[in-house]
């Protein structure tokens, strides 16, 4: 009787490991249903990006309320906002970006729950590059033990190279492991990454 009761909480503590981990394919088949829609939302952000810097930020899980920083020169501003309310599309406009434009993006982003956009800059060796940066709530990266985690994708402007594994490598050193908030940053493609992450951003 009791190595059966034992044999039973061997189980029932192997269901809950389980059921603490996301699902082994889920980034890619997540990315392969999302696809265009996340290429949109990164090609739409980088347009509107280079016309006037910026990133947004959802607050919440109703993604009603945001912050969004104004980049001025050399100044950032980040102010919040609910979507609900004309403050958003008046601030905008009296920092001159392409109102319409964004207000589309932030409702892109709304539609997959991407919680957070924005340009990284980096350097390979001594040339300076960039890459979008954006993460995504789901409902399949929670779990009862661990919380709520995202994934979160890098977009490279070149292909860059990984391991036979597929994790991500430093161009410089190819011995050394990239990473996002200390997570290892796995192959989509040759210039997409991605990380599951406990941080929205």
């Amino acid at each position: 009787m009791k190595n059966r009761t034992f044999i039973s909480s061997v189980i029932a503590l192997a269901s809950i490991l389980c059921s603490c981990s996301y699902p082994r394919n889920f980034t890619r088949n997540f990315y392969a249903r999302n696809e265009q829609k996340l290429l949109a939302i990164k090609a739409d952000f980088s347009r509107l990006y280079a016309q006037h810097p910026f990133s947004v930020l959802f607050e919440e899980k109703t993604f009603t309320n945001i912050s969004f920083e104004f980049n001025e020169d050399s100044i950032k501003y980040i102010y919040h906002f609910n979507l609900n309310e004309p403050a958003f599309a008046d601030s905008l406009q009296a920092h001159h970006y392409d109102v319409r434009g964004v207000k589309a993006l932030v409702e892109e982003m709304q539609a997959i729950q991407c919680t957070w956009i924005a340009n990284v800059d980096y350097y390979e060796g001594l040339r300076a590059r960039k890459l979008v940066q954006m993460s995504v709530r789901n409902k399949a990266l929670n779990n009862t033990l661990k919380g709520e985690s995202y994934c979160t994708l890098v977009f490279f402007e070149t292909p860059q190279p990984f391991n036979s594994k597929g994790i991500f490598l430093d161009r410089s050193d190819r011995k050394r492991r990239r990473q996002i908030n200390g997570n290892v940053l796995k192959r989509v493609n040759g210039k997409i990454g991605y990380a599951i992450t406990k941080q929205y951003r």
